[in-house]
């Protein structure tokens, strides 16, 4: 292709322009060879973006995948090892060996997934609380229907002192959701590499492929059936 663009090349239109109308005709300006998918540069534009968009998110997910598992799935089978499994044997991040991890207290406070597994005594206890004057307050309101509504609190979990647990009935399904076994950061970065090569692959084939899929709706609008 660059010999023929070479050799086609002259003094008024130069080889750079060549490249660039090559390169603006088959990323840039579908119109001229994809007219038969009535594609715009915005439509082209917008199947990048969404290769794109794919790619990055299942890169995303795989490291997501092996955050869970390495660890937030620490945390789960060390709760699981100290046989913390009700209010009554809950143990502190301290007992656990990870108090001084500020990974393990962003997740204590901020992972939803692990917070479905494990549960914070104390935040029981102010919640049972909550709903103890959220019922009085009601009662109070029927009474005084100038009071304003209940405004609940939320609780701030004290990763240096508070205690967590895994109920009984959640044991084998926190076992199985943090399994360590099969998901490592390598793994998440190498496949991070595949989709990088997949994505730039995509991009280099997308001309061919809608030039293909082109000619087939050209095909298609020229049989004598569509046209009856």
């Amino acid at each position: 292709m660059l010999g023929m663009l070479a050799t086609t090349a002259s003094e008024d239109q130069p080889l750079a322009e060549e490249l660039w109308r090559y390169f603006y005709d088959t990323y840039l300006n579908p119109s001229e060879y994809y007219g038969n998918l009535n594609l715009t540069s915005a439509d082209l534009w917008t199947i990048r973006i969404l290769i794109f968009g794919l790619c990055v998110g299942l890169s995303l997910a795989a490291f997501a995948a092996a955050f869970n598992k390495r660890v937030l799935g620490d945390i789960v089978r060390k709760i699981i090892a100290k046989q913390a499994f009700s209010p009554e044997t809950a143990v502190t991040l301290e007992e656990l060996g990870i108090e001084g991890k500020p990974i393990a207290h962003f997740a204590i406070k901020r992972s939803t997934s692990l917070r479905r597994v494990v549960k914070c005594c104390e935040e029981e206890m102010f919640e049972a609380d909550q709903d103890k004057r959220e019922r009085e307050h009601k009662e109070n309101r029927k009474k005084d229907k100038s009071l304003p509504a209940f405004k609940r609190l939320k609780y701030k979990i004290n990763p240096y002192s508070d205690t967590l647990y895994i109920p009984e009935k959640d044991r084998y399904m926190a076992d199985v959701k943090f399994e360590k076994k099969g998901t490592t950061w390598v793994g998440a970065c190498v496949f991070s590499v595949v989709m990088a090569v997949v994505f730039v692959g995509l991009m280099v084939a997308l001309p061919q492929i809608l030039s293909l899929l082109n000619e087939f709706a050209g095909a298609f609008g020229d049989s004598p059936d569509n046209i009856l």
